[in-house]
């Protein structure tokens, strides 16, 4: 009799090569049930990946995969809309912060109690005029810092990120070189040292701003100063005679200065 054929069995390395090159229809639906979850990660990710395959893995009982569908550009608003109500934050955090999410689901996330889920809405550029300002009344200063990064902000929004009672969000503000050299002019005089320093370093800071800084009462004020590549001469001159050595050195090795 005949031995019986023995079925082979495909290795690991195989099926996940598949899963991150294959543009075969069947092949991706097979993986999609497979029991490795990295291997059904890639399957989530892959581009190639039909839209209905997505949609069934959006339920996927791992959020790892179905975070991955979340952030598939292919991925259907449909589904994305029930993702963005999904138990797990790791998956709303990975909707919240992915670049191409539309609006409206931005809008419903905004919403969120996860504040990390409230950061990626702040920063993402998709978010509207609406959301963004829901962002700015923030009662933590973690989403509101994250504002600061995002783009499309306003300047009235600006100004007032500028004069967060958080000190944190007015450092971020300090260091942003979109601040206007009004609202960085301000900060420069705030009572926090920290905000002082990232408005010296600050490549957006005007010259009388920084001429003003080079007279601060901290060392590291006056040595962010010195190492500005906007800095005038005339200041740098000034920091010549710096009551601190490494003040002076940082003068006396400016770009402006050497050459």
């Amino acid at each position: 009799m005949d031995q019986e054929e023995l079925p082979i069995i495909e290795s690991f390395e195989s099926k996940l090569t598949k899963a991150k090159n294959s543009v075969s229809e069947l092949i991706l639906l097979e993986l999609s049930l497979d029991e490795s979850i990295e291997i059904r990660c890639e399957v989530a990710n892959s581009l190639n990946t039909p839209r209905y395959i997505l949609e069934r893995m959006s339920t996927d009982e791992n959020e790892e995969v179905r975070s991955g569908i979340a952030t598939n550009p292919n991925t259907h608003y449909m589904t994305l809309n029930n993702l963005a109500h999904d138990d797990h934050y790791y998956v709303r955090r990975s909707l919240a912060w992915f670049e191409n999410t539309h609006s409206s689901l931005l809008k419903i996330l905004s919403y969120d109690k996860d504040n990390e889920v409230r950061c990626g809405v702040a920063s993402n550029n998709n978010s509207n005029s609406e959301t963004l300002i829901k962002a700015l009344e923030d009662e933590e200063w973690k989403v509101r810092a994250a504002l600061t990064q995002n783009q499309n902000i306003s300047n009235q929004t600006r100004k007032q990120l500028s004069e967060d009672k958080n000190y944190e969000v007015r450092i971020l503000m300090a260091e942003n070189e979109a601040s206007g050299g009004k609202i960085l002019t301000n900060l420069s005089k705030d009572s926090y040292k920290d905000v002082r320093v990232s408005v010296a370093s600050n490549p957006s800071s005007s010259q009388d701003t920084l001429d003003n800084l080079s007279k601060d009462e901290y060392f590291d004020v006056r040595y962010a100063v010195a190492t500005n590549l906007k800095t005038s001469v005339k200041t740098l001159n000034q920091l010549f005679y710096d009551a601190d050595r490494n003040v002076i050195e940082a003068a006396e090795n400016h770009p402006k200065i050497l050459k």
